[in-house]
Order: C-alpha cells, then sequence, then structure tokens
C-alpha cells in the first residue's frame, strides 16, 4: 500500500489537528509542533497505519510524553522553578470555560488524558484504552472517575455562601 498522499493528508490536518492540539496541551505548550511531528511521522508511514486517528494520538501522546522527560531533566538541570500562571477568570457566580480548564488540569494526569481524548478527540473506549496502555474496563472507570471529580471540583467552586451586609 503505497503512503497517504498529500490532499488525505491535508484533509486529516484539517478534521483532526485542533482536537490533537488540546490533547497534547496537557503536557506543555508545544502542541502545535507535537501534532506537526504526527502527521510528518504519518506521512512518512509506508503502508500507512490502519487505524489513523488513533495513531495519531499515540504518535503525539508518546511525543508529548519524550518531551515532558526532556523539560523535566532541564528544569532540575536549570534549578529554576516558574510560577504557573493563572488560568481563571473572576466571574464567581458561573462557570465559565477557564474555570473547567483549570478543574480538568488539576485532574490526575491518567484522568484527564482520557476524558480529553473521549470528549474532544471523539475516540472510542477500545481506541483510548489502546492509547494509554489499559484494559477497556480500566479506561471507561478513568472516564467515569475524572467526570465525577471534574463535577465535584466545578460544583464546589459555583456554591457561593450568601453574605449578609454589616451594619
Amino acid at each position: 500500500m503505497p503512503p497517504i498522499t498529500p490532499t488525505i493528508l491535508g484533509e486529516l490536518y484539517r478534521k483532526h489537528a485542533p482536537a490533537l492540539r488540546l490533547y497534547a496541551r496537557q503536557w506543555g505548550s508545544t502542541a502545535e509542533d507535537l501534532v506537526q511531528i504526527a502527521f510528518v511521522r504519518l506521512a512518512q508511514q509506508s503502508p500507512p497505519p490502519q487505524q489513523v486517528l488513533p495513531w495519531l494520538y499515540r504518535v503525539v501522546r508518546n511525543e508529548a510524553l519524550a518531551a515532558h522527560r526532556t523539560a523535566v531533566r532541564r528544569r532540575h538541570r536549570e534549578q529554576g522553578a516558574s510560577t504557573p500562571e493563572g488560568w481563571f477568570g473572576t466571574a464567581p457566580d458561573r462557570l465559565d470555560a477557564d474555570e473547567a480548564t483549570l478543574g480538568l488540569a488539576e485532574l490526575p494526569l491518567d484522568l484527564r488524558e482520557v476524558i480529553v481524548a473521549r470528549l474532544w478527540g471523539g475516540l472510542t473506549f477500545e481506541d483510548i484504552a489502546r492509547l494509554v496502555g489499559c484494559s477497556l474496563p480500566t479506561a471507561h472507570r478513568r472516564y467515569q472517575t475524572g467526570l465525577a471529580r471534574l463535577r465535584e471540583r466545578l460544583e464546589g467552586r459555583c456554591t457561593r455562601t450568601p453574605t449578609s451586609p454589616t451594619t
């Protein structure tokens, strides 16, 4: 089977790159680079993988983990600690995308990556199980557990106790 044609590669990129970038952002700020690496590797595959989308997620994940390990080693060498930037706004009475993002970022990686792959990547639980190297029930349990924890955290942020005016 010949390699993937540039036309098909372009269509795949336009269709799946945004979700892949979102998936890659879990590990750092090089999401666009990670997605481009995955598509370059796809273009080089001969024959192409049978299931392209899960294969792309696997390449992004592997590259992201390798980049993360490299960054951790570099930070340890440099003995520097960066301060995290604020990811949330000041709208206390309603849930917004920034609060949801913060809640998602607070989840453990194994739960977060399953949620992102399922909700934004559109992967099936079978694809996710292969991607993260676990069983199908484990992938489903991580998804359910992650959603429950996210719901608890977000509900805790959205409930406010009414304040009475002081006289």
